[in-house]
């Protein structure tokens, strides 16, 4: 199987409806009648009570818990055909690990002379340069919080010690919430490092259900200093759609996925996943913001996805090794989607280019870099803020364009409304036709 651990530089806030509760070594009582949209109790047991029907909705394929007791004629309703139950003390031999390097995964109440994320001492992901370290050297109360962006099934945490300097944790507890109020601890005394750089992977006793992992230190050397990550129970989810099916209140953000699965031969990759528009779950595959009167090469990516920043005209996002650029068709077809995204808008004229489409030859082609668009001008459904006269005026395609066919003019009107991202190597156009590059202008393009 493949370990995954993605470091990478980024973006929200859910709350979860069931249950009051986050996690629950103990013992919780369910009464509820309708379906269970949070399966935050079951990591200890769950009593279902006489006349009382808890029911699983299908996205949860797997619920954790010690024990479910009933009383009565109390049931228990997976919906799912391939949901199970499976003991919280189940642990993945091979867990797939986070840590991602954008400043709103991460929260730390306390950092060395107050220095600033992404500064010396508030660098805390896996294989950072040098770590974080906490205001003091050890008084109980600093702690290190990591945000998953969504509820999860979690089995530890993984960490490090101080880069460049001998100082690490030996001993800490672990808290986990789903809404950053309420917590549970998963561990009360976990042994960490022995050294500076080596990787502990650290179980929990039950696997716990939470989006917040904080981890407070008990034990150093030398200082409370350390680099993490967590160690997800779960994680083959493929798409960003796959999270928003399986946790429906998963928000905006950079998430891990892995486009063929822990068994197969692509890499996961961290992506921004857009969990709000048309019901959520896109994937950005292509990101370009282009500042005005610049000529900037694209970045054709066979391995990555591009992230998401700015989303404001004017910006120059060019020299961003995270943000700029798009994926070529042989890695897209890797991706699993049967819908694409397109938004559009330039400094030129007020109107904004936002519609999805299925059309077939438009899906085949930027998985192949073979063939065109041709029907696409009547197979899309608009979505809020659009007003372009693309696609409905398309009546043109640039064809079989391998690497760029994202880009190179995919839909247009000759002489009138474009999509080009330097198109012909000089052109960005946003549904105009300035035929050159002096407008600022954004291009995305999503998958789902």
């Amino acid at each position: 199987m493949k370990r995954s651990i993605v470091f990478f530089l980024l973006i929200n806030a859910s709350t979860l409806v069931a249950q009051t509760a986050t996690n629950s070594a103990g013992s919780g009582n369910f009464n509820n009648t309708s379906s269970w949209t949070s399966p935050a109790n079951l990591t200890g047991t769950a009593n279902i009570l006489d006349g009382h029907t808890v029911t699983i909705p299908a996205n949860y394929n797997q619920v954790y818990a010690n024990k479910i007791t009933f009383s009565g004629t109390g049931k228990l309703v997976l919906s799912g055909s391939t949901s199970k139950w499976v003991p919280a003390t189940n642990l993945n031999g091979n867990p797939p690990a986070e840590s991602l390097s954008f400043q709103t995964n991460w929260f730390a109440n306390t950092v060395w002379v107050n220095e600033g994320f992404a500064a010396a001492h508030y660098t805390p992901w896996l294989d950072s340069y040098q770590g974080w370290s906490a205001g003091s050297a050890n008084n109980g109360t600093d702690y290190l919080q990591y945000d998953l962006k969504s509820p999860r099934w979690v089995q530890g945490i993984v960490t490090q010690g101080r880069a460049n300097s001998a100082q690490w944790v030996t001993s800490a507890k672990i808290d986990v919430s789903t809404d950053n109020i309420n917590w549970t601890t998963a561990a009360s005394n976990l042994i960490l490092n022995t050294d500076s750089n080596t990787k502990k992977y650290s179980n929990f006793s039950n696997v716990m259900y939470g989006r917040y992992v904080r981890i407070t230190p008990i034990g150093v050397y030398g200082h409370a200093s350390m680099r993490m990550g967590v160690l997800l129970r779960d994680d083959n989810l493929k798409s960003c759609n796959e999270i928003k099916m399986n946790f429906p209140n998963a928000t905006d953000g950079v998430y891990v996925i892995d486009p063929d699965g822990t068994a197969g031969a692509t890499g996961a990759t961290a992506c921004y996943c857009d969990m709000t528009t048309d019901g959520g779950g896109w994937t950005l595959v292509l990101n370009y913001l282009h500042l005005g009167n610049t000529n900037p090469v694209l970045v054709e990516k066979s391995s990555a996805l591009p992230l998401l920043s700015s989303t404001n005209l004017g910006v120059d996002e060019s020299a961003s090794a995270t943000t700029w650029g798009h994926a070529i068709p042989s890695y897209l077809t890797k991706f699993p989607f049967t819908e694409l995204r397109f938004y559009g808008k330039t400094s030129a004229h007020g109107r904004v280019i936002h519609f999805k489409t299925s059309n077939a030859n438009t899906l085949s082609y930027f998985k192949t870099g073979t063939g065109n668009m041709v029907g696409v001008s009547t197979s899309y459904t608009a979505l809020t803020g659009h007003s372009a006269y693309l696609p409905a005026s398309t009546a043109h395609y640039i064809v079989d364009q391998g690497n760029i066919a994202m880009t190179n003019f995919p839909m247009y009107l000759v002489g009138t409304y474009h999509w080009g991202i330097r198109g012909g190597g000089v052109r960005w156009e946003v549904d105009d036709f300035p035929n050159n590059f002096a407008n600022s202008t954004y291009h995305q393009i999503w998958i789902r």
